[in-house]
């Protein structure tokens, strides 16, 4: 290539644009400017992929660069050093190959999410410290109190001892960690029932009331109720459901991170995740299960349980004002789809136990 062409050169020491024009002698690049002139040997320049538009941009190894605008003196000098297309950029070219590479991709990322995510929660939930479960769970604490969604409880202080009393039923020999349990009143969250990671089990006012009889009495029927109920919120803590659930959210907001390079949207969204996070389904029927052998050690079958369930299935909380994790996951909710299921479920248990005593 005999002919010269036009470009802008910058010498990498500041922003200045020096006119400039490249003309190419075997296999050296020479560029020209007002004041100086080089020679820089092909193997020494980094090219830019070039885009159809885009000027072309050849670096050089002391920090300069030439960009050469499209045209065909791009086409032309691009020839003339003998760039060809890579693999990857003529696959691109190519729809078929791309849809390919795009089906591959997403294949791929559904086996990170489905198999590898599941697999590694449960590594780091395995390793997270007592200590940090317990700073989240005061955290967590404080936070509801702070937006007025649990307040003191209004019920007499016989009713609460009698409740709290219900707790050491539900205890296993040895609990991994302090388990506690606070009868609050909770307004804006309805009958409910939820687990903190520090082992904190909060029962509402509500949740009391609704196995009451109407003249305010705790039956025995009622106690039983409430004992499953307690029983499946220790299940949780048991279990460390919470830890896992809140180590999958962690996980998956730092897959997407690493895919689209915003990690500040990992550090800002961390305070979020207690207030996103949702049970899986066999999350809660473990935490179900624990509950019925509660009530088994307890001289029980698994009746209370599906009466609690079958109460709150006729209940209608505020569930707006409700985090999702106490509306879908931590608690019981009249409208989830699932207590259905988990009611049948247990009646199917029932049913077993009574062809065992036959």
């Amino acid at each position: 290539m005999n002919d010269t062409i036009s470009a802008h050169y910058f010498d990498g020491h500041s922003a200045r644009l020096h006119p400039a024009s490249l003309s190419v002698h075997g296999a050296l690049l020479r560029i020209a400017t007002a004041g100086a002139e080089r020679s820089v040997a092909f193997d020494a320049l980094r090219l830019g992929e070039p885009f159809a538009n885009a000027p072309l941009v050849l670096r050089l190894q002391d920090g300069a660069h030439c960009e050469v605008a499209a045209g065909p003196q791009r086409q032309a000098l691009l020839d003339a050093i003998g760039y060809r297309e890579s693999r990857v950029v003529r696959w691109q070219a190519r729809w078929p190959a791309a849809l390919a590479a795009l089906v591959l991709l997403i294949a791929l990322l559904a086996l990170l999410y489905f198999k590898g995510i599941p697999a590694l929660t449960e590594r780091v939930a395995e390793a997270l410290p007592p200590a940090v479960e317990i700073q989240l769970g005061q955290a967590a604490l404080a936070g509801l109190e702070a937006r007025g969604l649990i307040q003191d409880s209004r019920l007499s202080d016989q009713r609460i001892a009698e409740v709290r009393g219900l707790l050491a039923q539900a205890l296993p020999a040895h609990p991994r960690v302090p388990i506690r349990l606070l009868v609050r009143d909770a307004p804006r969250l309805g009958a409910n029932a939820f687990a903190l990671p520090d082992g904190t089990i909060v029962l509402t006012d509500a949740m009391v009331r609704l196995v009451q009889t109407r003249d305010n009495q705790l039956p025995a029927r009622g106690k039983d109720e409430l004992l499953a109920v307690i029983g499946h919120e220790v299940g949780h803590v048991e279990h460390r459901h919470t830890a896992r659930v809140m180590a999958a959210s962690s996980l998956s907001a730092a897959l997407s991170a690493t895919l689209f390079g915003d990690f500040s949207a990992v550090a800002a969204g961390l305070p979020a995740v207690l207030s996103q996070m949702q049970y899986s389904r066999a999350m809660e029927l473990d935490a179900d299960d624990y509950a019925v052998a509660v009530l088994r050690r307890n001289g029980m079958g698994p009746a209370p349980l599906g009466w609690a369930l079958s109460a709150l299935e006729r209940q209608s909380p505020n569930e707006e004002s409700a985090p999702r994790w106490l509306k879908e996951s931590m608690g019981y909710l009249s409208t989830h789809p699932a207590t259905r299921e988990r009611i049948a479920r247990l009646r199917a248990g029932e049913d077993s136990d009574d062809e065992d005593d036959d």
